[in-house]
């Protein structure tokens, strides 16, 4: 290791399963090893005191620990193999998405009578659907229903990264947490243990340049260290090297930058299918504006305008739409201002 990170400054407490990919093998198996989410975890432990619990809405970027969060509750508030696998219910509505997932396999699970076997547990089952903005318009209608005429015996832990994209009607019958993005040092911390627990040696930069790529999203992070673990043990430095580039091109960002001014629309145009090619994610336009600043384009004059078209697009991005459009609209509106 060309750096050590201080071994106190994260406690982790994981789930050890062998065979499991790391991303599964190593996430947190209880409310107390979830990190930097306090309010949430704080509302789920008072739930676990009072044994009652409103449906509820976890939403924000990839990665931050929002599956684990419902999971860890879930184990914590039914300790029993046996009464957890009749209690909960896990899907991914971007594997089980439309009306006929809706219909069968939630409603059949919601409507199952509970088992009076359990003690001192809720009379209540959990229904844990992942990524539900992906859910169609037909299937998020039906969920209205199920969720009001279910209530009495279900309780759902809806999960998404855009709360935008569900159905008003949905969104106010759940109490909504807002999962903060991981700090990136936090992230660093977490890897580099993994790295000890597996053996495998990898940098402080390297970790910190594995981070940047991952764009904030720890799970990514830890699914890609994994896949590179094998390599990595026979790589030479120029190698190494490659595996951690950025997921964008700087010089591409330079580019850019020295055509908004001289370039014709159609060239920007050209350009910005270019760029979408090679680069993704909502982090390519904070590395523009940053990029920006160091070629001091921008100005006390028009940093509030420039900041709010990169604000703007980031969350274009966060609600699905199209990284192309989103560059040429944010190119165009940048010559203007400048």
């Amino acid at each position: 290791m060309v750096e050590c990170f201080r071994a106190d400054l994260m406690e982790v407490d994981f789930v050890e399963r062998n065979g499991d990919t790391w991303t599964e093998k190593y996430r947190p198996k209880d409310l107390a090893s979830i990190s930097h989410q306090e309010e949430v975890v704080a509302m789920l432990q008072n739930a676990l005191k009072g044994k009652d619990l409103p449906h509820l809405l976890f939403y924000g970027p990839p990665g931050t620990g929002k599956t684990s969060a419902a999971l860890a509750f879930c184990h914590e508030l039914f300790p029993s193999k046996a009464v957890f696998k009749d209690r909960v219910l896990e899907m991914n509505a971007s594997d089980d998405r439309g009306i006929a997932a809706v219909r069968e396999k939630i409603t059949f699970f919601s409507r199952r009578a509970v088992s009076t076997a359990a003690k001192n547990m809720p009379s209540f089952k959990i229904i844990i659907l992942d990524e539900v903005d992906a859910m169609t318009k037909v299937a998020q209608s039906a969920m209205r229903r199920i969720i009001e005429d279910c209530s009495g015996t279900t309780r759902f832990i809806l999960i998404c990264n855009y709360v935008s994209r569900l159905f008003a009607p949905i969104v106010s019958r759940c109490a909504k947490f807002r999962f903060k993005p991981l700090p990136k040092e936090a992230q660093a911390e977490r890897l580099h243990t993994i790295c000890e627990n597996e053996n495998t040696k990898v940098s402080v930069d390297e970790l910190h340049a594995l981070v940047e790529r991952s764009e904030g999203d720890l799970r990514r992070a830890v699914g890609s260290l994994q896949a590179m673990a094998p390599i990595l043990q026979h790589a030479n430095a120029d190698e190494r090297a490659e595996y951690f580039l950025p997921s964008y091109n700087p010089q591409l960002v330079e580019t850019i930058v020295r055509s908004i001014k001289k370039s014709k629309t159609s060239e920007i145009i050209d350009l910005s299918k270019r760029v979408s090619k090679e680069c993704s994610g909502v982090n390519f336009f904070k590395v523009l504006f940053d990029q920006l600043l160091d070629e001091d384009v921008i100005n006390n004059k028009n940093i509030g305008q420039i900041g709010k078209l990169v604000s703007l697009c980031e969350k274009r991005i966060l609600d699905g739409c199209d990284l192309q459009r989103n560059l040429l609209d944010f190119m165009l509106n940048l010559r203007t201002t400048l």
